[in-house]
């Protein structure tokens, strides 16, 4: 628009002209307190410059009498700013009950006929068009702008509030200079202007200008007018939420929205650093957190059948990672309505989560695969580059034996007892155990850290751990540290803050580890990661505890698996000379990953095969073998998980921490195990009597550094 440019061109070449000559021959003192000085230089008397001052004022008067009104009305029938909603009255609806002055028949106000229909009372709306409806709205803006032009003329002195009405229009201007550069930046498709000379250096000049303008003018003034519209913002920004979730609740369309600016800006910056850490995955132990996928079972309405695990996840926060929360039902897509149902049950998963408190996203899952591909598939695809998940959480399924028929699809019989009977007629939500104990087999070959939960009067949102709370955590193998870190992430929640401390039970599985040292040695080791423990050695000799979390020569375990128990890893440490804080390498002898279901030998270092060979020779008879192919290259001595350490662990574990709120161990080597039920009962049995305990399988990873 070359007339519109022009108009401003001059306009702005005169204000400035005029400026620059009443500044030149006018003193400065005189320009501030002479109001009415243009009017000792007017040319040819002092009148013209009056009359055009009165004219002047008198013009913008009637232009904000006009503009004002239908800004405001506009405001208010888009109810971008619900208090001003009284200035707008929407046409009325067939069977809306009639406003008071309509109530007499024949009544008229403002052009508006009505009549009343005597057989069922409804007013007749023929005559109430929009055309009145916008011209009692006008009305209404007309009187409210005449009222709060009127507050600022009963201040007795104009001078009050002009800063404050400058420093308006400077955050006007300012602010759309300020959306202009923004969109562009962003470069959001949904922004199109027309005008070909446009630039986002422009804009971004014109915000400068102006903010840098208001605080030359006055900075008080400028502050106050910031504060105002910050709390405007905020007021439409809380309004516009509470508007959403009332049309959500009840499926309603109205109101209008008309999108921010900041959700851009957000995306932006977001995919920006996603992009500049892309190929940093590995992080350093220091920077490592837990970024949780959580798996819930719900019912079909998306209801979390044991909600304990979501107030864990919860707990995690203090990490600082992300949270995804999973649901995995059986269902197909093909099916009409499938859609919306996973919607719905997603929208009750996230009303679970919010009073948990727990921020992150959720997702309901409907396939027709088996449970364990789900799970990989949603492991895989989950996250975007090093926002993904590392971190698997489940919780423990009590009634494992009555997922099942009585042959599972593996073949595997049920142990014959009273609780492993299947009721057909049960709404069963989860997987099997089968499909339950490949799920954790595929985990740790996808070198994913893995928690189970088992959770009985679980603390949750609000609650605050009574005075003497212990978080008990039973260290038997070095899995990189990963016990501690989460259980550490667990006390500095505000639920365990106060009042729960950490100990640290140390267990020694060989008389080598059972000596003085390695207490003094895990007492350091805890100063140094600066955590705050209790530490107590307890003996466990004689028992096969430690190879059930640990993986020998030829075991099928994937690289990563424990590989020492607590002494041989300080007494390493003092034989090699090496700090703590070198312990940060990450390597613990299994460097290589195993398929699920290979069974090729992994490498090993050959100082540890000749101990490994000594120590299965003088065991062998408390090892259960595996019936293995003739062919098949893995040793025969690979055995089952033996329920008899299970008992005396479990035995331990309640005399030691008989009051604990939480017990944290390690979890067992899922694939040292052949079948499914015996690795289900061997957990079931460390499990008895324990309220709380949680389960952890690290990576083989470093988790704690001694650098801050």
């Amino acid at each position: 628009p070359i007339g519109t440019i022009g108009a401003i061109a001059v306009t702005t070449a005169l204000y400035i002209c005029l400026v620059w000559l009443l500044g030149s021959v006018v003193s400065n003192e005189i320009l501030i307190y002479n109001k009415l000085v243009l009017t000792s230089v007017a040319f040819p008397s002092r009148i013209v410059a009056k009359i055009g001052m009165v004219t002047s004022c008198v013009g913008a008067a009637l232009q904000c009498m006009a503009g004002a009104p239908q800004l405001l009305g506009a405001i208010a029938a888009d109810d971008a700013i619900p208090f001003l909603k009284f200035l707008t009255r929407k046409k009325r609806q067939k069977g809306d009950p009639p406003p008071p002055y309509m109530l007499n028949t024949g009544a008229s106000l403002l052009g508006l006929s009505t009549s009343i229909d005597q057989g069922d009372g409804d007013v007749s709306m023929a005559s109430e068009k929009s055309e009145d409806i916008e011209f009692e709205n006008s009305k209404r803006a007309v009187w409210f702008t005449w009222a709060i032009a009127s507050l600022g003329t009963l201040l007795g002195n104009i001078d009050h509030i002009t800063p404050i009405l400058t420093m308006f229009y400077l955050m006007m201007y300012g602010g759309i200079n300020l959306c202009c550069f923004l969109l562009a930046w962003v470069d959001s498709p949904g922004f199109r202007p027309q005008f070909r000379y446009f630039s986002k250096k422009t804009a971004l000049l014109g915000f400068v200008w102006c903010f840098v303008l208001s605080f030359l003018i006055s900075w008080v003034m400028a502050l106050l007018a910031m504060l105002l519209l910050f709390t405007i913002f905020k007021y439409i920004n809380l309004s516009a939420q509470q508007s959403s979730r009332i049309n959500s609740k009840i499926k309603s369309t109205s109101g209008t929205n008309w999108g921010d600016v900041f959700d851009s800006v957000k995306y932006k910056i977001t995919t920006a650093i996603l992009a500049r850490v892309t190929g940093t995955e590995n992080f350093h132990a220091k920077n490592w957190r837990p970024q949780l996928l959580t798996f819930v079972d719900t019912d079909e309405e998306g209801t979390p059948l044991s909600s304990e695990v979501l107030a864990l996840a919860a707990q995690f926060r203090g990490g600082r990672g992300l949270n995804i929360v999973v649901s995995i039902k059986h269902g197909s897509y093909l099916r009409k309505g499938t859609f919306e149902i996973s919607q719905h049950c997603s929208e009750n998963l996230k009303k679970c989560m919010e009073k948990e408190r727990l921020q992150g996203f959720c997702e309901v899952i409907l396939t027709l695969s088996n449970f364990e591909e789900a799970v990989w598939s949603a492991v895989t695809h989950s996250g975007l580059g090093p926002v993904s998940p590392n971190t698997v959480l489940m919780n423990w399924m009590p009634d494992w034996r009555r997922r099942v028929n009585h042959v599972d699809n593996s073949g595997e019989e049920l142990l014959k007892d009273e609780s492993s009977i299947y009721y057909e007629n049960e709404n069963i939500h989860a997987c099997s155990a089968s499909e339950f104990v490949n799920t954790l087999k595929g985990l740790v070959n996808m070198q994913r850290a893995v928690c189970i939960l088992k959770g009985r009067n679980f603390p949750r949102c609000g609650d605050i751990m009574p005075v003497g709370s212990t978080i008990d955590i039973y260290w038997v193998v070095d899995d990189g540290g990963l016990c501690l870190l989460l259980s550490y992430i667990i006390s500095r929640n505000s639920i365990w803050r106060r009042n729960a401390n950490l100990q640290v039970f140390a267990v020694t599985t060989t008389a080598e580890d059972n000596n003085p040292d390695v207490e003094l040695a895990v007492v350091e080791f805890l100063q140094q990661i600066r955590i705050n423990a209790t530490v107590h050695i307890v003996n466990m000799q004689n028992t096969d505890l430690a190879d059930d979390f640990r993986a020998h020569t030829c075991d099928v375990c994937p690289g990563g698996a424990p590989t020492l128990t607590i002494g041989e890893k300080f007494r390493a440490m003092k034989d090699d000379h090496m700090s703590v804080s070198s312990s940060v390498s990450g390597g613990q002898g299994f460097q290589s990953l195993l398929p699920l279901g290979d069974k090729a030998c992994l490498p090993t270092n050959s100082a540890r095969s000749d101990e490994d060979s000594s120590t299965k020779m003088t065991t062998a008879d408390y090892r259960k073998y595996v019936e293995l192919p003739e062919n098949d290259v893995i040793d025969p001595s690979q055995r089952f998980l033996g329920l008899e350490t299970a008992q005396m662990f479990n035995n331990l574990i309640r005399q030691k921490s008989p009051s604990a709120s939480l017990v944290v161990t390690h979890l067992p080597l899922p694939h040292k195990v052949s079948k499914a039920n015996e690795f289900m009962e061997y957990v079931d049995t460390m499990f008895k009597d324990v309220d709380n305990i949680l389960l952890i399988q690290g990576t083989g990873q470093e988790y704690l550094t001694t650098v801050a």
